[in-house]
C-alpha cells in the first residue's frame, strides 16, 4: 500500500514538472505575461491621455465659423504674455455651463473659450471658485464691488479686474422686459477676457485725453475700444483744466464750435512739447458747419500741412461703394506709407466711412494720406444749390479721407508729434467699429499703437455665434479624441485582438 502511495506521489510530481516543461504551458505563460504588460500599457496610456486632456483638451472644432477656436490674434498675444495670470470663474464649472436649451450653447461655448485661453499660454491658469461656499475668497480683492454679480476675476500680481456676465454675453432685453426671461443672444467672452488680461498685465497704460467744452459729440464706443486695448482715457475741458503732462494723445471729436486762441496756443505748445515732441492730436471735423467757422483749428492743421475741404467725398466706383447704401458711404484704400498699416493682421480688409470730408495735403514734406477714395470719386460741395446740380461738373480724382501731418526736431533718434485728421466722425461710431467685415476697429487701434510705438499690446477680437451651421456634429458636442480613444477605440481593439487569438488557438 505504501509503495503504491509513493508511486502515485512520484507520478504527480513528475506530472507537474512535465506540465511546466510543456511547450503549450510556456506559450501560455508568455501570453499571460504579454497580456499583463499590454493591459499595463493601456492603463498607463489612459493615465497619460487623461493628464494631457486635462491640460490640453484635444478636440476638433468643425463649426462653420470656428465657434470654439480662438482668433489667431489672440493666440499670438497670449504667446507673448510673460506675467502669471489667474482666471477665476466664480462658480463651479457645472453651474457655469448650466442653462436652458438656448443659453446652454452659449455657456458651453464660453467655457471652451476659457479653456482655450488657458491652453494658449503657459502663464495663464484657469480655476473655478464657488464663492458662495468660500466667501473668504473675496477678501483678497477689496477694490472689487462684490455687491454686484461678477462672472470671472482676472488676476496678475497686484492687479485684478472683475468681468461681469454682461461683459461676457449680450442678453435679449425684450425677452426680459416682457416675459422676465433671461435669454442670451450673443457672447463676447474672448473680447472681455482678453481685455481684462491686457489691462492687468500692462503696467503703464498710454494716456489719451478727450477734449470737451466745444460741444463735442459722445464717442464712448471708440474710447471703450481704446480702454479695452490698455489705453487710459480721461476727459478734459481746456476752459477749466489742462492736459495731463503724461498724456500722449488728444482727441477733438466733432466739435460744434471752434477752439479759442488760448486753446490753440495750448495745443500748439503741447504738440511741440518744448522741442521734445512725442504728442499726437486726432481731429474729427464737424460737417454741419462751414470750414471757415473754425479758424483756430484750421490754423493747427495748416501748421501740419493739411486743410479740410467743405464738402463730402462722392464715390462712383461700384467696387468702393456699399451695396444698398448711397454714394456717400464707401470703403477706402490705405495710403502708400506702410508705417501705419504694418501692424494690421489683414490689410486686405478695408476701412469704411460715410459723409467724409476730404483732407487736402498742403505740404507734402510734412503730411501724407492715410485713407484714399477711388479715382472715380469727387468732392460734392455742401453749399451746392439745388438749381446748380445739373450744371455741376465734377472733378474726378482720388481724395484723402484721412491724412497725417508729422513734425520733429529733424534728428534720427528724435520723437515725432503729429496731427491726424479723420474726415468722417462716423468712422469710429459703434455701427462701423462693430462690423467684422470692415477694418475700422483694428485700423484705428493700430494707428494709435503705431504713433505711440507700442508693440504687441493690443488685440481686436470679433464675436462668434455658436448657432452657426455645423459640419456634421452639433456645436456643443465637438469631437474629443482622448474620450473616444479611451472609451471606445482601445476597448474594442482589445476585444478584437483577444477574439482573434482565442479563435486561432482553438483551431490549432
Amino acid at each position: 500500500m505504501n509503495n503504491d502511495k509513493k508511486t502515485s506521489e512520484t507520478k504527480k510530481k513528475g506530472g507537474f514538472k512535465s506540465f511546466l516543461k510543456q511547450r503549450g504551458t510556456r506559450r501560455g505563460a508568455v501570453s499571460i505575461l504579454l497580456t499583463v504588460l499590454f493591459i499595463a500599457a493601456i492603463v498607463l496610456l489612459n493615465i497619460v491621455l487623461s493628464a494631457v486632456a486635462d491640460r490640453y483638451p484635444l478636440y476638433v472644432d468643425v463649426t462653420e465659423n470656428a465657434s470654439y477656436r480662438l482668433q489667431q490674434e489672440t493666440v499670438d498675444y497670449l504667446s507673448e504674455v510673460t506675467e502669471p495670470v489667474e482666471l477665476y470663474v466664480l462658480q463651479k464649472e457645472t453651474d457655469f455651463e448650466s442653462g436652458d436649451s438656448n443659453n446652454y450653447k452659449y455657456r458651453v461655448q464660453a467655457n471652451k473659450l476659457l479653456h482655450a485661453i488657458e491652453n494658449s499660454s503657459d502663464n495663464v491658469e484657469l480655476h473655478y471658485v464657488d464663492i458662495t461656499a468660500d466667501p473668504t475668497f473675496t477678501a483678497d480683492y477689496p477694490q472689487v464691488d462684490w455687491s454686484s454679480s461678477h462672472a470671472v476675476l482676472v488676476v496678475s500680481g497686484d492687479q485684478y479686474r472683475a468681468v461681469d456676465m454682461t461683459d461676457l454675453f449680450t442678453f435679449d432685453e425684450s425677452q426680459y422686459t416682457y416675459y422676465g426671461t433671461v435669454v442670451i443672444n450673443a457672447q463676447h467672452v474672448e473680447q472681455a477676457i482678453m481685455t481684462a488680461i491686457m489691462n492687468v498685465t500692462t503696467a503703464e497704460k498710454t494716456k489719451v485725453t478727450v477734449l470737451s467744452g466745444q460741444g463735442e459729440q459722445d464717442m464712448t464706443p471708440f474710447t471703450t475700444l481704446l480702454e479695452n486695448n490698455a489705453y487710459e482715457v480721461e476727459q478734459v475741458s481746456l476752459l477749466t483744466d489742462s492736459i495731463s503732462e503724461d498724456s500722449e494723445f488728444v482727441i477733438i471729436y466733432d466739435p460744434d464750435v471752434d477752439i479759442d486762441e488760448s486753446a490753440y496756443t495750448t495745443l500748439s505748445d503741447w504738440l511741440n512739447n518744448d522741442g521734445k515732441y512725442g504728442h499726437h492730436l486726432f481731429y474729427f471735423p464737424n460737417d454741419q458747419h462751414e470750414v471757415k467757422d473754425f479758424p483756430n483749428l484750421n490754423a493747427l492743421l495748416t501748421d501740419y500741412g493739411m486743410e479740410v475741404q467743405y464738402g463730402y467725398i462722392f464715390e462712383t466706383s461700384e467696387s468702393y461703394t456699399i451695396p444698398g447704401a448711397n454714394h456717400y458711404v464707401s470703403v477706402y484704400d490705405y495710403g502708400d506709407d506702410t508705417t501705419y498699416t504694418e501692424g494690421l493682421r489683414n490689410q486686405n480688409i478695408p476701412v469704411v466711412m460715410m459723409l467724409t470730408m476730404p483732407v487736402t495735403i498742403t505740404d507734402s514734406t510734412i503730411a501724407t494720406p492715410l485713407l484714399l477714395s477711388s479715382e472715380k470719386s469727387f468732392l460734392f460741395p455742401m453749399d451746392l444749390k439745388e438749381e446748380d446740380v445739373d450744371s455741376f461738373d465734377p472733378d474726378y480724382q482720388a481724395l484723402n479721407g484721412a491724412a497725417v501731418g508729422v513734425r520733429n526736431d529733424g534728428t534720427e533718434d528724435g520723437k515725432n508729434s503729429s496731427i491726424v485728421v479723420i474726415g468722417s466722425y462716423e468712422a469710429v461710431t459703434s455701427n462701423y467699429l462693430s462690423i467684422s467685415s470692415y477694418n475700422n476697429a483694428a485700423y484705428f487701434v493700430n494707428l494709435f499703437n503705431t504713433l505711440s510705438d507700442r508693440d504687441d499690446v493690443s488685440v481686436v477680437i470679433e464675436g462668434k455665434d455658436p448657432s452657426a451651421n455645423e459640419l456634421g456634429v452639433t456645436s456643443i458636442d465637438a469631437i474629443t479624441f482622448p474620450s473616444i480613444l479611451v472609451r471606445f477605440v482601445i476597448p474594442i481593439g482589445i476585444l478584437i485582438v483577444g477574439l482573434i487569438v482565442w479563435i486561432r488557438r482553438r483551431h490549432k
